[in-house]
């Protein structure tokens, strides 16, 4: 930032802390901080040491919303690899654009009762960060009335951001300008079937995946295409794209087989690696470039700039691995499972990017 303008006329971030993190097993927390000058620019340096592993990253808090580069490559990061743009908040409704949504049905288990997963891509398309406001949630979507055991699952969102309850899941979370993925699940019992699901905002992608080989989709925009296969069990697949707001779909399923707690651990896995891979497959999206107020460089003082919206895979996957690490490091007494879950999904991270980066494909 600085030098360069920007669309939105706010101009640099001047006086702002600047972080540098590090995140690691054998150990994780800050190693220095520094205010950016009167062109929002900033310079650290650091030496890598310990785990090979370890990560590095910049953070700076704007207007109480933290924001992130992305992990640092190498110990001397500048220009865009040290950057970080920041945005003013607006608690004002703002559209949350569904840029691609994903539906998985299990089979019914033992209790006659189905796993749900839905994953949602949220686009940001404006110049400002939306904040919730008194009891008005940043984002909402409808879910089954009969929906029990309502939980986000881990990603881009913490716990506390997340409710549910009356037919509906409710997040309070900010929502920066640009991609977030969120991701939830519940159960059906068997005589909620079949279910209708709402398209409140539509999707610029939605894919169904049913593991029933007798179940179906009904709703307009929906076409069956070529079954996938996870951990050794084939799923329908029916996917629309373009579908209009207020759409209105149907789920079919018969009653029987079981789908276990790690396999459906898995499919989550699964669709959060690849969810981008799905929305290539799909409608280029023609997006704004979002710039905002910015602040970073380390340790020359080049002009940063915002990344763009819709970033390659391995960007993102990056992204990902720097906001868990940024999440965990803020645990000040992190429990066992708290410890496990984290290094377990990290790892994942660590694969489906070395996959990406080695010109592998990840299964969606």
């Amino acid at each position: 930032m600085g030098e360069r303008g920007d669309s939105t006329g706010m101009g640099p971030a001047v006086g702002v802390w600047v972080t540098l993190h590090r995140v690691a097993r054998d150990g994780s927390g800050a190693l220095d901080s520094v205010r950016t000058d009167a062109a929002g620019r900033y310079a650290l340096r650091y030496v890598t040491r310990g785990a090979a592993d370890a990560i590095y990253f910049a953070s700076s808090t704007w207007h109480g919303i933290a924001y992130f580069t992305a992990p640092l490559r190498t110990t001397n990061a500048t220009g865009d690899e040290a950057e970080i743009t920041v945005f003013d908040t607006t608690s004002r409704p703002i559209e949350l654009a569904v840029k691609g949504r994903h539906l998985v049905v299990g089979k019914a288990d033992t209790g006659d009762v189905h796993t749900i997963i839905e994953v949602f891509e949220l686009g940001n398309d404006s110049l400002q960060t939306l904040v919730a406001a008194g009891n008005r949630p940043t984002w909402r979507t409808r879910i089954p009335k009969a929906a029990r055991n309502v939980r986000a699952n881990e990603g881009e969102l913490s716990p506390e951001t997340f409710a549910a309850g009356d037919g509906e899941v409710r997040i309070v979370a900010p929502f920066a300008p640009g991609l977030k993925q969120l991701s939830f699940t519940y159960v059906l019992p068997a005589s909620a079937f079949p279910f209708a699901i709402d398209a409140e905002g539509g999707a610029v992608v939605f894919e169904v995946l049913l593991e029933d080989e007798g179940a179906r989709v009904e709703g307009e925009g929906f076409t069956k295409v070529a079954p996938v296969t996870l951990e050794g069990r084939r799923f329908q697949r029916w996917l629309a794209q373009d579908l209009r707001a207020d759409s209105r779909l149907a789920v079919i399923v018969p009653a029987r087989g079981a789908l276990s707690s790690t396999q459906l651990r898995n499919y989550g896995i699964a669709i959060a690696a690849g969810f981008f891979a799905l929305l290539l497959i799909g409608r280029s999206m023609q997006r704004s470039r979002a710039r905002g107020t910015s602040a970073g460089e380390l340790p020359a003082r080049p002009t940063l700039r915002p990344r763009e919206p819709d970033a390659p895979l391995a960007d993102r996957l990056a992204a990902e691995i720097a906001a868990l690490d940024a999440t965990y490091a803020r645990q000040s007494a992190p429990s066992d499972a708290v410890r496990q879950a984290y290094e377990a999904r990290r790892a994942e991270l660590k694969a489906a990017l070395a996959a990406v980066l080695a010109g592998h494909d990840i299964p969606t």
